[in-house]
C-alpha cells in the first residue's frame, strides 16, 4: 500500500546534519535552514530527531548542500558520524559477533527510528544487499538522504571489521549528479546506479562471516532484550504470518513450485489457516507471491548473468512468455525493455 502524499517521517539525518554544520563552522548555515523551513523542536531522548514532512527533510538537506557548496554532504556527515548517534540499534549491532548479525539487527530494530523506511537483507547467488526503501517514494529521502544512509552502513561494515571491504555496486533512487566520482573513490566501485526507486548496495557475502572487533558477548543479549521490549507492534501481516515472504523467496531459490500448500508447510501451518490468515489482513498468496516475484525480478533483470528466459525459470515460470505477461502487469513494461532502461551494474 502506498504511503500518503503528505508524507511524514521521523528524521535522525537532519539533527546529525545540523550538528555536523556546526562543528564544521557553519552553525549560521543551520539555524537559517531551521528558521526558513519552520522546523520543529528536536525530540527523543538518548536519539535525537525531527518529525517533519518527508519533502521538508528532503528540501532541508538540499539546501545544506547547495549553501556550503559541499554536494557530497551527506557523504561527509555518515563518514564523521560520532558513536552512538543511533542508540540502542547502533549499540546492539556494534555489539554482534558478525557482519550478518549486526546487519540482522539494524533491519529488526530500524523501526525504534523509523515506521516509514523499510530496510531489508538480501542474498542472492553468491551476493548480499542491503535495501533501503519508502514504499510509495521513488526518490526515497532524497538525494544526500540516501548517500548519507548508505554510506553510513558501507562505513560501518569497514569500521568494524577493520577491512577495506568494496561494494560489487551501489544503487540510488535520486537521478544521477553530475559527478560521480567521489561516491566511486567512497564505496570503491564504479559500478552506480541511479533512479532505482530505492536504495541498495551490494557486496560479495564472503563479508556477511567477518567478525565485528566490537562484539560484546555479555552486553549483546541486555541489549537486544531491551530493544525488544521498545518495539512496536509489527505490520498486520507480519503479525499473523512470521516468515512468510522468506518461505516463498526459499521455494524459488531451491526451484521449488511456492505453492499454497507447500508454503503453509514449511511455515507449520495447515492450509485453510494460512489462507484464513492471509484474508484476515485483506491479501491473498497470489498478492504475496507476485510481490516476491517483482522484487526478485527486478534484481535478476539488473544482472546481465541471467537471461530473461532464465529469470522467468528462476521465478517459477514454465516459459519466458509467461514471465513476461506478468511483467508488463507489474511494471507496464517488457523485461526487455526495464534491463535496457535499468543498464546493468555488474
Amino acid at each position: 500500500m502506498e504511503l500518503p502524499r503528505t508524507t511524514v517521517i521521523r528524521s535522525q539525518f537532519l539533527v546529525l546534519l545540523f550538528d555536523w554544520l556546526a562543528r564544521n563552522g557553519a552553525a549560521e548555515t543551520a539555524d537559517a535552514i531551521r528558521h526558513e523551513l519552520e522546523l520543529p523542536q528536536e525530540g527523543g531522548t538518548l536519539v535525537k530527531e525531527l518529525t517533519v514532512p518527508l519533502s521538508s527533510y528532503r528540501t532541508a538537506s538540499e539546501l545544506a548542500a547547495t549553501r556550503t557548496r559541499d554536494a557530497f554532504i551527506g557523504l561527509h556527515v555518515a563518514r564523521d558520524l560520532p558513536r552512538g548517534s543511533f542508540g540502542i540499534v547502533e549499540f546492539a549491532a556494534r555489539s554482534a559477533p558478525d557482519v550478518e548479525e549486526g546487519f540482522n539487527r539494524a533491519v529488526r530494530y530500524l523501526r525504534l527510528l523509523s515506521e516509514t523506511i523499510r530496510l531489508e537483507l538480501r542474498k542472492f547467488g553468491g551476493e548480499v544487499a542491503l535495501v533501503h526503501r519508502i514504499p510509495g517514494e521513488p526518490l526515497c529521502v532524497g538525494r544526500q538522504g540516501n548517500e548519507f544512509t548508505l554510506g553510513l552502513f558501507h562505513a560501518f561494515l569497514r569500521e568494524l571489521t577493520q577491512s577495506d571491504a568494496q561494494a560489487k555496486r551501489v544503487e540510488f533512487a535520486h537521478p544521477a549528479p553530475d559527478d560521480v566520482g567521489e561516491l566511486e573513490r567512497f564505496f570503491g566501485t564504479t559500478q552506480l546506479l541511479f533512479g532505482a526507486g530505492r536504495n541498495m548496495i551490494v557486496w560479495s557475502d564472503s563479508i556477511l562471516s567477518l567478525p565485528l572487533v566490537s562484539h560484546d558477548q555479555g552486553l549483546l543479549p541486555w541489549l537486544d532484550e531491551y530493544a525488544r521490549t521498545l518495539l512496536p507492534p509489527d505490520s498486520a501481516l507480519d503479525q499473523r504470518i512470521p516468515g512468510l515472504h522468506e518461505q516463498i523467496r526459499q521455494c524459488l531459490q531451491v526451484q521449488t513450485v511456492p505453492t499454497l500448500v507447500e508454503v503453509a508447510r514449511r511455515l507449520r501451518l495447515s492450509t485453510r489457516t494460512l489462507q484464513r490468515r492471509l484474508e484476515a489482513v485483506g491479501t491473498s498468496f497470489q498478492a504475496e507471491l507476485e510481490s516476491v516475484r517483482v522484487e526478485l525480478a527486478e534484481w535478476y533483470l539488473r544482472d546481465p548473468k541471467w537471461s530473461i528466459y532464465e529469470t522467468a525459470l528462476l521465478l517459477g515460470y514454465a516459459d519466458q512468455r509467461g514471465f513476461e505477461r506478468a511483467f508488463v502487469k507489474w511494471r507496464g513494461i517488457t523485461p526487455k525493455e526495464y534491463r535496457r532502461t535499468h543498464p546493468s551494474t555488474s
